[in-house]
């Protein structure tokens, strides 16, 4: 009698996860919290289903015409409640895990992507995206569209790459960072070692050991003067300005558009 009891019980527990909500959902209601979620939702076309965002949200443009919770480090949780979504979505990059608990502890779906290391790890989380989303082909497709037109280039030269992300005091990206991938993969070698992936570097270390290509964003410093700045210490270096979300909310295609420029950029 135990024994059918037992198999009773496991049965039952089986059809639970089985058809549990999660595996089941088509999620209809779904709010971003994070610019990578948001520009990846679009990528899979699933942005109907998107009812609001964060006001750094801003790729694609449309993503901008989307009902805004605040920003990803604040975001309104009251607003977030009376939209009434059946899944929340937040990324370690842009949101704060207890937050996105706070939210679950209400009641709400959640799911909260873990920070890639390198594009092994964006490409997963982008296919866990789309198959949390029942767009799983589509992500897979995507994924290997990117995979066929990416390589990492050993036959060129490589070229010493700095990618900076701060200035006054200068803050670089060294090669234990996710853009460390971004480079490696474009045939140049990040000319910054740390075992701690953004740190601050004084000029005169740069001096010594000096890039051929320097990458510059758009993250609270003026591009012109950071161009300005380093013609005065490095001869003829070449500048490649991207956009800030390619490393800190990236997707495959995003990725992809930063290996490409930086190829471009080698012909110095």
């Amino acid at each position: 009698m135990r024994i059918k009891y037992s198999i009773f019980l496991f049965f039952l527990c089986f059809l639970f996860l089985l058809f549990s909500p999660l595996t089941l959902s088509c999620y209809e209601r779904i709010i971003s919290l994070s610019p990578q979620v948001t520009e990846s939702i679009y990528l899979i076309g699933a942005e109907q289903r998107l009812i609001a965002n964060t006001t750094f949200c801003k790729r694609p443009p449309d993503a901008l015409k989307k009902e805004k919770i605040g920003t990803p480090q604040r975001p309104e949780l009251e607003k977030i409640v009376s939209l009434k979504p059946d899944l929340v979505i937040a990324a370690q990059e842009a949101n704060d895990f207890w937050f996105v608990e706070r939210i679950k502890k209400i009641g709400i779906n959640t799911f909260f992507f873990k920070r890639p290391k390198d594009f092994k790890d964006l490409s997963h989380n982008f296919f866990v995206l789309g198959k949390l989303l029942k767009k799983e082909e589509t992500a897979k497709k995507i994924i290997m569209d990117v995979k066929q037109k990416l390589h990492k280039d050993v036959k060129s030269k490589q070229f010493g790459v700095l990618w900076q992300i701060g200035s006054g005091p200068v803050v670089v990206a060294t090669n234990t960072s996710f853009v460390n991938d971004i480079i490696e993969y474009s045939g140049g070698k990040n000319i910054i070692n740390s075992e701690v992936p953004y740190m601050r570097i004084s000029i005169e270390e740069i001096i010594k050991n000096p890039p051929q290509v320097i990458v510059l964003m758009d993250m609270g410093y003026s591009i012109q003067e950071e161009e300005k700045r380093w013609k005065k210490y490095l001869k003829d270096p070449v500048f490649v300005v991207l956009d800030p979300y390619v490393a800190s909310s990236p997707t495959p295609v995003t990725f992809l558009e930063a290996v490409t420029r930086l190829k471009e950029a080698r012909n110095f």
